[in-house]
C-alpha cells in the first residue's frame, strides 16, 4: 500500500543509490554528476550553463591552496538544485538548508570547513564569476544590475569553449570526470600547503 509514501521517504536518491538523508554521505560521483546537469538560472540563460562549470570557473580565481573550498561552495545544490537568489532570499528556510547540507558535504568529503575569511574569498571569486556569466552564458536581463568583469568573462568563455553538452550531460562526460579529478586535485594541494 502507497497512501502515505512521503512520510516513509527518509533517503535522497542520488546516482549511486540511496544516501540517508539528511546525514548521509553522497559520493564525489554523485555531487558531480549532478552539478554538470543542472543548469544555473533554472534553465533561462543565454545557452545551458551547469553549476559544474562555476564551480570550476569558480575554482580558477582562487589561490591554489583554497581551491577545494571553491569546489565545495555549490554542493548543497546538488542535492536542492540551483535555487535563485530572490527565492532564497524570501524563504531563508531554504539558506538554513543549504547551510545544514554544505556542512554535511565537507564532513562526508572530510574536508575541514573552512575559516570566514576564506568564505569571503570564494564568495567573492563567486560574485566575479556570475558578472561573468552575465554577459556570456546567463540571463540578459541582469545585465542591467551586473557590472561587466572581463577578468571573469575571460574564464567562463574559457569552458564554454572546451565543453559541449554531452561532455555536461553524459554521466561519463568530461565534466563530471573533471570535477572528480580536481576534487582529488585540489583536496591533495590543501593537504600539502597546510
Amino acid at each position: 500500500m502507497k497512501e502515505n509514501i512521503e512520510s516513509d521517504i527518509r533517503e535522497l536518491y542520488m546516482y549511486t543509490g540511496a544516501v540517508s538523508f539528511p546525514k548521509g554521505k553522497p559520493t564525489i560521483m554523485d555531487v558531480a554528476i549532478s552539478l554538470s546537469r543542472e543548469g544555473r538560472y533554472c534553465g533561462a540563460g543565454l545557452r545551458f550553463w551547469p553549476v559544474g562549470l562555476h564551480t570550476l570557473a569558480v575554482c580558477d580565481l582562487l589561490p591554489l591552496e583554497i581551491r577545494i573550498h571553491g569546489w565545495m561552495h555549490d554542493t548543497p545544490e546538488a542535492v536542492t538544485g540551483d535555487v535563485p537568489k530572490p527565492t532564497k532570499v524570501r524563504l531563508p528556510a531554504v539558506e538554513d538548508l543549504e547551510e545544514e547540507l554544505l556542512h554535511m558535504m565537507y564532513d562526508a568529503f572530510m574536508v575541514p570547513f573552512p575559516p570566514i575569511e576564506v568564505r569571503r574569498m570564494v564568495k567573492e571569486a563567486d560574485r566575479k564569476i556570475l558578472r561573468g556569466e552575465v554577459y556570456t552564458v546567463g540571463t540578459q536581463a541582469l545585465q542591467s544590475i551586473y557590472d561587466r568583469c572581463p577578468e571573469a568573462e575571460e574564464v567562463v568563455m574559457k569552458y564554454v569553449q572546451m565543453y559541449d553538452y554531452n561532455d555536461m550531460l553524459d554521466a561519463g562526460g568530461r565534466v563530471p570526470v573533471e570535477l572528480m579529478r580536481r576534487f582529488r586535485l585540489y583536496k591533495d594541494q590543501m593537504i600539502v600547503l597546510t
